[in-house]
C-alpha cells in the first residue's frame, strides 16, 4: 500500500512553519546540530514529500533523549511528531478506502499485488531422505511419490 504514496506531496500549513520558526528561536542553536538543517528547511517549504515524512517520523520513533535536548526540539518536539503521524495516517487511510471501495465495486486483488502462477512441477523438490533410500519400506515410499508427481504433472 505504501508504493501508492511514493513522491506524493502534501502541503505544509503555516502553523507548522510557524513552530518551526519558534523552535529554533526557542533553542540557541548552531548549524552543526541536528535538526537544524530540517528546521530551516521546513521553515521555508511549502510541501513535503511521503519519503519525508517518514523520514521525519523515523527520527522521533527511534529517538531515545531527552525532550528538552536540542535535536528534539529543533525538529519540532510533540507537536510536529503528532502532526507528522497524523498525516502519515490519513495518507495511508485514504489509500486504504479507495482500495476497498474498489474491492466492494467488484475489482479484484486490490490489496494484492498482480503475479502470475508458478509451474506447479517447479514447486516439487526431491527431499534429501527420498534420494537414497535405505530400506524397502522408504523404496516404496518414493515409488509411491514418484506416481503421484506424475499424476499431478499430467492433470495440470
Amino acid at each position: 500500500m505504501n508504493k501508492d504514496l511514493y513522491n506524493k506531496k502534501v502541503k505544509i500549513p503555516d502553523e507548522i512553519r510557524e513552530h518551526m520558526k519558534n523552535s529554533l528561536n526557542s533553542v540557541s542553536a548552531e548549524s552543526n546540530d541536528v535538526g537544524f538543517k530540517r528546521n530551516n528547511e521546513l521553515q521555508n517549504a511549502k510541501e513535503m514529500t511521503y519519503q519525508q515524512l517518514k523520514r521525519i517520523k523515523n527520527f522521533f520513533d527511534t529517538y531515545k533523549g531527552d525532550v528538552q535536548e536540542k535535536s528534539y526540539i529543533l525538529n519540532g518536539g510533540d507537536y510536529m511528531k503528532n502532526w507528522v503521524n497524523e498525516t502519515l495516517r490519513f495518507m495511508r487511510d485514504d489509500i486504504y478506502t479507495i482500495k476497498k471501495n474498489k474491492q466492494n465495486a467488484g475489482f479484484e486483488n486490490q490489496f494484492n499485488r498482480k503475479h502470475t502462477k508458478n509451474d506447479m512441477s517447479s514447486m516439487n523438490r526431491p527431499s534429501k531422505s527420498h534420494n537414497k533410500p535405505v530400506d524397502q519400506y522408504n523404496a516404496q515410499i518414493t515409488e509411491s511419490l514418484k506416481r503421484i508427481n506424475e499424476i499431478m504433472k499430467k492433470i495440470i
